[in-house]
């Protein structure tokens, strides 16, 4: 006696109608996973500006020289800005840009560029506003002055919109037209303290 085995699997009609609808999904979804991810990217941005404070206060006490960190705000509102730090020749928060006593000078030791790492952020407002002018310095017992035309240490004054003497450097994400949206995260860099993140 013959018995026939049914045939087992899938149908070329089931078999399109999966891959149908896992492209529909497909469509549905990734807008949504894109979105996210460039909402991401504005937490890590400004994580990792704060991971260079951090990098420069530790790396201060170490070894007993001032840190000098330089913020360029990004031009037009476009997505951008860049974050640099300088390593002085000594303790001093004074002559970043003159010839230490050896004859060595500053040299820059770690440098955040937004528009190659971050490209959906922009690092569009620093306070206190003069900061690109007159950057932060980190000494090595952990307080940060301003330092205004390489001369004069000051401490960092307080404001309006942010708490007695921190500065602040403030972050936001791009949307695909290029205006800012979302929440804005800035970095408050304390005048004796430490370093963090806040959503404003």
């Amino acid at each position: 006696m013959n018995r026939r085995v049914p045939a087992t699997g899938f149908t070329l009609v089931e078999l399109m109608v999966t891959v149908a609808m896992i492209g529909v999904l497909a469509v549905i979804a990734i807008p949504s996973v894109m979105e996210a991810m460039q909402k991401r990217e504005v937490v890590q941005a400004s994580q990792a500006a704060l991971d260079l404070v951090e990098y420069a206060r530790v790396q201060a006490a170490a070894r007993n020289r001032a840190y000098e960190l330089r913020v360029n705000v990004a031009s037009g509102g476009t997505a951008g800005g860049r974050i640099q730090l300088w390593e002085n020749t000594t303790s001093s928060c004074f002559g970043f840009n003159a010839a230490g006593p050896g004859g060595e000078t500053s040299r820059m030791v770690r440098e955040l560029d937004l528009a190659a790492s971050y490209p959906t952020v922009v690092l569009f407002e620093v306070q206190p506003q003069d900061l690109p002018n007159s950057p932060l310095c980190i000494k090595p017992d952990g307080r940060v002055f301003q330092v205004v035309n390489d001369a004069t240490a000051v401490i960092i004054p307080s404001g309006d919109n942010f708490a007695g003497g921190d500065a602040r450097i403030r972050f936001q994400r791009l949307n695909k037209i290029g205006r800012r949206e979302g929440p804005v995260h800035a970095l408050a860099i304390p005048f004796n303290g430490l370093a963090r993140v806040v959503v404003e």
